[in-house]
């Protein structure tokens, strides 16, 4: 009678672990329920699960809702989540790219209000189809808007011609 070699031998996951996997499980999948249907149509996901995602985005009860969330958990314990966990990543990064730029405009933006001139070769150097006097007519547009006042026309104005010169082309 031979001895099973310990590399042969797969150790039994304790109810605990199980439990914790089953949770993280859970959790990826309201991470799911987080994101807009662009997104999730970016994933790929068995249609029974996409669908169960679709469904817990419209619950609105907490008690409905939870149960939902379990059931996407169980789902998931069906396929290979690591492709998921992937993408979440990647969807993720971008957001992080994308609240960074929204950032670095609302930067430009606060800088030209203050009337840096500073600011205005940084922005010209960086890029060179600026238009000084549109923007020099936006600042000075927003100080007489503040000065009365008024809503914050021109600067949104500006804020939106930065989104538009920092996008990128497609030419």
């Amino acid at each position: 009678m031979s001895k099973p070699e310990d590399s042969d031998v797969i150790p039994e996951k304790s109810k605990s672990q199980k439990k914790r996997e089953a949770l993280a499980l859970q959790d990826m999948g309201t991470e799911l329920t987080q994101l807009s249907e662009e997104q999730l149509q970016s994933i790929s996901l068995p249609e029974k699960l996409y669908d169960a995602i679709i469904i817990a985005k419209n619950i609105r009860q907490h008690g409905g809702q939870k149960r939902q969330l379990q059931f996407i958990g169980k789902l998931m314990r069906d396929i290979d989540p690591e492709p998921i966990q992937l993408a979440l990543k990647a969807i993720q990064r971008q957001r992080a790219i994308q609240t960074k730029k929204h950032h670095q405009i609302e930067h430009w933006r606060d800088q030209l209000l203050l009337h840096s001139s500073e600011a205005i070769a940084e922005l010209a150097a960086e890029f060179p189809q600026l238009e000084r006097q549109y923007i020099h007519q936006l600042v000075r547009n927003a100080d007489q808007e503040k000065q009365q006042q008024k809503p914050p026309k021109s600067a949104r104005k500006l804020f939106r011609y930065l989104q538009q010169l920092s996008a990128p082309s497609s030419d």
